[in-house]
């Protein structure tokens, strides 16, 4: 069954002892789907960008968590605890090959809602770029 949530999102960006946080709460869906629960919202209207930006978030029964971009930006970021993986990262002025290192992925979701935290670090060209906290926590519309 697909809800309507209310998602929280809290994200920090690190790299030698600088760090950068935002906080924001979004209207979204939730559900089952193939297996994995799915968080989904527009984004749009969060980032200071041109156009439409629909984010999903999967999470799989293995803690994998897919996060797929569509819109003026598209990407398929993979994150699993201990695996290093590739992300094309597309955007209006260009696209990226990030690399995607998972630390850690915590999952606490049932069928009415509950939370996520990952840690990963996304690097290029061999080169750290950042590492990233996100935890996001869903609940369901009153």
């Amino acid at each position: 069954m697909i809800k309507d949530v209310i998602i929280e999102i809290k994200t920090e960006q690190s790299l030698d002892g600088q760090s950068d946080s935002i906080e924001f709460s979004t209207d979204g869906r939730f559900g089952m789907k193939d297996g994995s629960y799915f968080i989904s919202y527009d984004e749009s209207g969060l980032l200071d960008v041109e156009g439409q930006i629909k984010t999903t978030l999967y999470v799989k029964p293995d803690n994998t968590v897919v996060l797929q971009r569509k819109g003026s930006y598209n990407s398929r970021m993979v994150i699993e605890k201990g695996v290093r993986t590739s992300c094309f990262y597309s955007t209006p002025v260009g696209d990226l090959l990030l690399g995607i290192f998972g630390e850690k992925v915590l999952s606490n979701l049932n069928e009415n809602g509950g939370s996520v935290a990952i840690t990963y670090l996304i690097d290029a060209d061999a080169k750290l770029l950042s590492r990233n906290k996100v935890n996001i926590s869903v609940r369901e519309v009153n």
